[in-house]
């Protein structure tokens, strides 16, 4: 291919997919990046060489939307970092692929599912015989018990299907988990702090301790085959990581590589784990693009570069592994724009070589 390709970024408001553009911005793969998310005042469209108001992923007309922006932009590669969007996009990826010519970089709607449900999740740990922590559904009053009389206290509560760490509240003793079991449904949102109800909730041990928490960011060919791991030690804040150290933790890799290989998503998975008598154990599994993409790009381990050479380009895996021998930690930052470029991005719906209107980005930390 003689020109660049054409990646269109979706969800650019989150910190996944913005994740990935900076993920786009490191590779070696000349890339013209058009971006997209719902709302004019994302930062994504501001760094991007074209932009547009996209509909909600659920809505009817998103991808009609989809299919006219990738034809109009000869897309070669959609990718996104919003669980809503990729639920939406898996099952017509081929479709988009046929009408469009555009490789949607996303796992198969059954693997999405296995990670985006926490119990799902659980249970085919379990079934495939890898590590898995004590859990119980909030409903089954008797499989709470059970957990509690193998596990004790602390133990966790979550939702099945929340993200970046909402909703999730230590129990304590057995006044906490009273609370929790007593609750009715429109009560359980104040006490879990996330609109949900007794069915979609989840109890599972609480293990090791927040020092030896990891996130595994792992990569598999178009056949399932893995190539590469890396692993980051990480702390967190708000259910973001915040500071973020590769290192060798072979036991680790072993069990997040042994999940992808099992999984066999399309591309990027990432596993997260503690440690429970000395050995990982898995709580987490998103087989996308995560919220430390752009922190494994930096570190020499770009799954994003490698999706476009391998699913786009028809190029083998490049050689993926960690290179340096950073700590990486994450600091706000902000973009100033021309007022009016915002305004016409919310009438329009579309701005042209967006990065014109920025005023200023801040860098203050690279003069220090």
């Amino acid at each position: 291919m003689t020109r660049p390709l054409n990646a269109l970024v979706l969800g650019v408001g989150g910190n996944v997919s913005q994740s990935i553009q900076k993920a786009l911005a490191l590779a070696s793969v000349p890339t013209r990046v058009i971006a997209a998310c719902i709302s004019p005042d994302s930062a994504g469209l501001y760094v991007a060489d074209r932009a547009y108001i996209s509909p909600l992923a659920r809505e009817s007309g998103f991808i009609p939307w989809l299919l006219e922006v990738c034809q109009r932009e000869q897309i070669d590669a959609v990718l996104s970092g919003s669980e809503i969007v990729l639920e939406v996009l898996a099952p017509q990826a081929q479709a988009v692929r046929e009408r469009t010519g555009a490789v949607c970089i996303v796992s198969s709607p059954e693997a999405l599912a296995t990670g985006r449900d926490k119990l799902r999740t659980c249970r085919w740990l379990e079934h495939a015989g890898l590590p898995v922590p004590g859990y119980a559904p909030l409903a089954d009053v008797a499989a709470v018990d059970a957990l509690l009389e193998r596990c004790g206290f602390p133990l966790v509560a979550k939702p099945r299907f929340g993200k970046s760490g909402d909703g999730i509240l230590t129990l304590h003793d057995e006044h906490d988990l009273e609370r929790v079991l007593a609750a009715e449904d429109l009560s359980l949102r104040a006490v879990i702090g996330a609109p949900v109800s007794a069915e979609d909730l989840l109890v599972q041990e609480y293990l090791g301790d927040p020092l030896h928490e990891y996130t595994a960011g792992c990569f598999c060919d178009r056949a399932g085959a893995l190539h590469g791991s890396i692993v980051l030690r990480r702390s967190l804040q708000a259910g973001t990581t915040v500071r973020a150290e590769p290192g060798e933790f072979p036991d680790v890799a072993e069990v997040a590589g042994a999940i992808a290989t099992a999984l066999a998503p399309l591309g990027p998975c990432n596993v997260q784990l503690r440690i429970r008598d000395g050995r990982p154990v898995p709580f987490e599994i998103n087989p996308r693009f995560s919220g430390t993409t752009a922190l494994r790009a930096r570190l020499g381990f770009n799954e994003v570069e490698a999706s476009l050479r391998h699913f786009v380009l028809g190029e083998p895996v490049p050689r993926l592994a960690s290179s340096e021998r950073r700590v990486a930690v994450r600091y706000w930052n902000e973009i100033y724009l021309r007022p009016e470029a915002v305004k016409q991005m919310a009438d329009s719906g579309r701005l042209d070589g967006p990065g014109a209107h920025r005023v200023e980005t801040e860098d203050w930390a690279a003069g220090g």
